[in-house]
């Protein structure tokens, strides 16, 4: 019963000429992201390596001594990813460029162009595609199908038989969800073709288990609106009053809601300028003078004179190290302020399904401020590696003083760290690493477990709202 109702549902669609105009759309559009993604993919590639390649030929020069390995400032280049097609989740937006050394941690920096302050654009990346464009298609399949049924009289008809209204509810939901699925999965296979077709591009198991799972959650979040498009319907008698009031509500969740979170962000946090961390920087400069001023660090810690033996290298790498650790503090919290308020605005506004899907979909495809936090933490882990090496291979010269600092002119003149030459394959590099699947679904099963709210919420009120309906 309910597979001849689903039949009837799917082969009406298929004729239909918004099913025609619907799979046009969606292989256009797809179409056009695979080949503007395979083109920027391809140079950020090229840039990427390149900048990469130079980092370690600049870290391999420093090798002849361990002090300069300490101090020789690195930089890390966040790496293209191919998944992006899937999810973009505004990286252009986000600093790209980490600089730091064994014992400071630079203020992340643009390479090439845009700041958190910048307007955001959207990428024809899937997110945009299905969030924006397939979710109006699932309320143009669904705005009259139990209004529009009623005005033609076809579902009196029907319920004149045998057939019970969960049946035909569930039918009609099977028969659009099956529908719908045919614009969006040609049109991921166009543009994964394309991508796939370019040279440069490289699909690991992990990244197509990625790209089912990011598949699996747009079903489920298209689900939301071929529910809400009939819920609509069930509470109208008119299909022109369902399209209404389902284009308002399309635009409110679609639209509104995630644009909101940025003004709303905005009138709650702050953001913070280059002149404010400069003031906090010398305000941290002058505790430290006043610090070494009253003898914190013992006689004479800190000043240097060429030439003249070391009064109190000790005290002078205590004090270097404070220092060090008292910016590295400046710029943690600089850094945090700067992203909490695009944080704060997701969390706000994920009352919005949209929302919800693009949150859970950046997580799966390792992209958007998760992925920026996280990369931000391994360069701190493996900052910290960095400065365990350089400890173990001073530990093991018997010239060295031991005093691990920053301090250029301690380190040039009074030698508190090894100059013994090292090998540049033992030293360590850094790899920045993804999150397994398994892990990013765990970090995104409240935003995937609201998207199966929003499923549950509308059917509900559509199966108890068509039990009620007035066929006549």
């Amino acid at each position: 019963m309910i597979r001849q109702i689903v039949y009837r549902e799917i082969l009406e669609n298929l004729v239909s000429f918004r099913f025609v105009l619907s799979l046009l759309l969606a292989v256009l559009l797809f179409g056009a992201g695979g080949f503007v993604f395979a083109a920027q993919h391809s140079h950020a590639l090229r840039d990427h390596w390149r900048d990469t390649n130079e980092n370690l030929s600049s870290l391999s020069k420093e090798t002849e001594q361990l002090c300069a390995i300490a101090v020789h400032d690195q930089t890390v280049y966040r790496r293209p990813k191919l998944l992006s097609l899937c999810a973009e989740g505004f990286e252009e937006y986000f600093p790209d460029s980490f600089g730091f050394n064994a014992f400071s941690m630079h203020l992340p920096v643009f390479r090439s162009r845009g700041d958190f302050n910048a307007g955001r654009s959207n990428n024809m990346d899937w997110v945009f595609i299905i969030s924006m464009i397939l979710s109006f298609i699932a309320l143009v399949f669904t705005y009259d199908s139990i209004c529009g049924e009623r005005e033609s009289g076809t579902l009196r008809l029907i319920l004149s038989g045998a057939i019970p209204r969960h049946a035909i509810l569930l039918g009609k939901y099977a028969g659009a969800m099956l529908t719908l699925g045919i614009p969006l999965l040609v049109g991921v296979f166009v543009n994964l073709l394309i991508v796939i077709a370019s040279k440069d591009v490289m699909v690991s198991p992990d990244d197509w288990a990625r790209i089912l799972a990011i598949v699996l959650l747009s079903f489920l979040y298209l689900s939301v609106f071929v529910l809400l498009g009939m819920l609509v319907s069930s509470q109208t008698s008119h299909s022109a009053n369902s399209m209404v009031i389902l284009l308002l509500a399309w635009v409110g969740l679609v639209v509104l809601i995630p644009s909101s979170g940025r003004v709303i962000s905005d009138a709650v946090y702050q953001s913070p300028t280059q002149g404010e961390l400069a003031r906090r920087l010398g305000e941290m400069e002058r505790r430290l003078q006043e610090d070494q001023n009253k003898g914190k660090y013992g006689p004479s810690a800190g000043f240097f004179a060429r030439g003249k033996p070391p009064a109190n290298p000790q005290g002078t790498a205590q004090w270097a190290n404070a220092r060090d650790d008292a910016r590295n503090r400046l710029y943690e919290d600089h850094l945090r302020r700067m992203i909490a308020p695009a944080v704060f605005g997701r969390v706000v506004t994920r009352m919005s399904p949209t929302v919800l899907y693009q949150c859970a979909s950046e997580v799966l495809a390792g992209a958007g401020v998760a992925r920026f936090q996280s990369l931000h933490q391994q360069i701190k882990r493996y900052q910290l590696d960095l400065r365990e090496y350089v400890r173990s291979k001073d530990a093991e010269d018997p010239e060295s003083l031991h005093f691990l600092c920053g301090h250029y002119q301690a380190i040039d003149e009074w030698g508190v760290i090894s100059k013994k030459p090292v090998d540049f394959d033992a030293v360590p590099k850094f790899h920045e690493r993804d999150l397994p699947l398994g892990a990013s679904l765990k970090s995104a099963i409240w935003d995937i477990g609201l998207l199966v709210v929003f499923n549950l919420i509308f059917f509900a009120g559509c199966f108890v709202s068509f039990l009620r309906y007035d066929v006549r």
